[in-house]
């Protein structure tokens, strides 16, 4: 099959044959020359199939390669519009020298790019060479070479995703498509050395002068970092302040101090809605004490100052020497985020919720879809909140899509409330809080541990609380028999979902029967199997 490089190399191969031009063939149907339906059929072909449709007629060329050209996987392709590649000692360059014909050749296919993606570390699917790191100089010959008055290399690219994994240096090469056009800008430092680190802060300090880049999606990922290069990101933050969407993943205790924290959180984009980074929490780092609970404090406090249009938030909470952020009154300083839709934390530590919490968290995040404190994939902690909690987290967020929260382990019959003795048998059953049945589609339990014991009378409780016939249940726990037995309960919640209502009972009454019944038929199954 077929990649979009190689289905560009198929069509530059081919591009100086005429297409057959149909347009005026009395086989063609009227419907085919209209430009919406066929860019809507192209738009859902492989790239091969677009190279071979814009070779049907003159009016599916130029809507197919729209389509061919609109997200491209290799930078490769349109540097071999200009002039063939070679492989030197110092990366890729131009064979020979670039013909002012192709620079209109070039304009005519990068016009169409609004995605172009990049990694020097792939290899070139037409050729035999290993990678596609270029030499250091080729980003200074396009600049040098463009012809005058040729505006941008590409006018109309939207996203750039780079990454430098054999050389740092490639990263200058993404300088050369940066224009006012750009909204989304992905950077990716692998393995980076001490001079990669610096060539990277350099980077960064260029994207600040350059005139018109608007940014409103910023994502930056490196195993390594620096003061100056944490400076350089201070900088570019300050001068995009156009900026909704944040990532930055850096692998390295450096970001995470105090200093570091204060420096990117002052400087967050006033416009930002999406915000995804590491919290450290730490008393002593590099020779200096902080006091844990008030640092943390204050960094929540200023992130919430900063952006307060959040609508996605992620947080890393990590704490040492025993002090975490267990407390809801630790949670407040987001409740001044009320744009908020997705809020995350990541804590090895369980934050301690009651219903009353709940209730307020439900008020202040009236459009809150995802809700998760988990701790980091296969870590064990050793409380949650009780399960019977879950039903006041339906009660607070009618919106709610995704819950992620540990359940702590239940050692007792679960008080469910509509099994109280005080209900008059006669008297209408009240309605208590369910799950939005039309969005509530996943309950993540992370490494909740669930008895055998215990799967009647939590499928009992999902049953009645989640509606969802899409409903699932994740759990993250490493003992198999716990694994099973959460997915026995996401079973009988599904039977009760398919099953015909019997309306004669009280809906709870008719879950819990049901609900029984099976268990007590799978029980008889897997007697007569260890019999046999």
């Amino acid at each position: 099959m077929l990649g979009v490089g190689e289905s560009n190399a198929l069509w530059m191969r081919q591009h100086n044959s005429r297409p057959v031009d149909l347009d005026t063939s009395q086989e063609m149907h009227r419907m085919l020359a209209v430009h919406e339906i066929i860019s809507n059929i192209v738009q859902h072909c492989r790239p091969h199939v677009q190279a071979v449709a814009a070779r049907v007629s003159r009016f599916w060329c130029d809507v197919a390669l729209d389509w061919l050209w609109r997200d491209i996987d290799s930078i490769l392709p349109l540097m071999r519009l200009l002039a063939p590649l070679v492989d030197t000692e110092s990366g890729l360059a131009f064979a020979e020298k670039i013909q002012p014909r192709n620079w209109e050749r070039f304009r005519y296919y990068g016009r169409r790019v609004r995605c172009l993606r990049y990694d020097d570390s792939d290899p070139d699917g037409v050729s035999n060479i290993a990678s596609s790191s270029f030499a250091s100089d080729l980003s200074v010959t396009l600049f040098a070479l463009k012809p005058d008055g040729f505006g941008p290399l590409l006018p109309n690219v939207q996203e750039l995703y780079w990454t430098a994994s054999h050389d740092a240096l490639n990263l200058q090469h993404a300088l050369a498509f940066l224009n006012s056009s750009v909204k989304t800008l992905d950077i990716t430092l692998n393995d980076g050395e001490d001079d990669d680190i610096d060539i990277a802060a350099r980077f960064l300090c260029t994207i600040s002068g350059i005139r018109g880049v608007r940014l409103e999606t910023f994502k930056f990922e490196s195993t390594r970092t620096s003061h100056q290069l944490l400076q350089s990101m201070v900088s570019l933050l300050q001068e995009q302040q156009s900026i909704k969407v944040l990532d930055i993943d850096i692998d390295t205790p450096s970001l995470l101090t105090d200093t570091a924290q204060d420096s990117i959180y002052t400087a967050l984009p006033k416009e930002l809605k999406e915000f995804v980074t590491d919290l450290e929490l730490k008393e002593f780092v590099t020779d200096l004490v902080f006091r844990g609970s008030d640092d943390y404090l204050i960094r929540a406090r200023t992130l919430v100052r900063q952006a307060p249009q959040l609508r996605s938030l992620k947080l890393y909470l990590n704490g040492v020497f025993g002090w975490w952020p267990s407390e809801f009154r630790y949670l407040t300083p987001f409740l001044e985020l009320s744009e908020l839709e997705n809020l995350e934390f990541v804590i090895s530590h369980h934050v301690n919720l009651d219903p009353g919490d709940i209730a307020i968290m439900g008020k202040s995040f009236p459009k809150m879809m995802r809700f998760v404190i988990l701790p980091p994939p296969y870590t064990e902690v050793e409380f949650g909140i009780e399960a019977t909690t879950l039903i006041d987290f339906a009660a607070a967020f009618p919106k709610l899509q995704v819950l992620g929260i540990n359940i702590e382990d239940i050692r007792e019959p679960l008080k469910l409330p509509w099994r109280s003795a005080e209900q008059p048998s006669h008297s209408q059953p009240p309605a208590y809080p369910s799950f939005n049945s039309s969005t509530f589609r996943l309950l993540d339990v992370g490494p909740s541990f669930l008895s055998d014991d215990d799967i009647p009378d939590m499928a009992e409780l999902l049953s009645v609380t989640c509606h969802n016939p899409q409903f699932e249940i994740e759990n993250g726990q490493l003992e198999e028999d716990s694994t099973k037995a959460w997915r026995k309960v996401q079973a009988l919640v599904k039977l009760v979902h398919g099953a015909e209502r019997d309306t004669t009972k009280p809906y709870h009454e008719w879950c819990q029967a049901l609900i029984l019944e099976n268990m007590d038929i799978q029980e008889a199954k897997d007697s007569m199997i260890l019999e046999e």
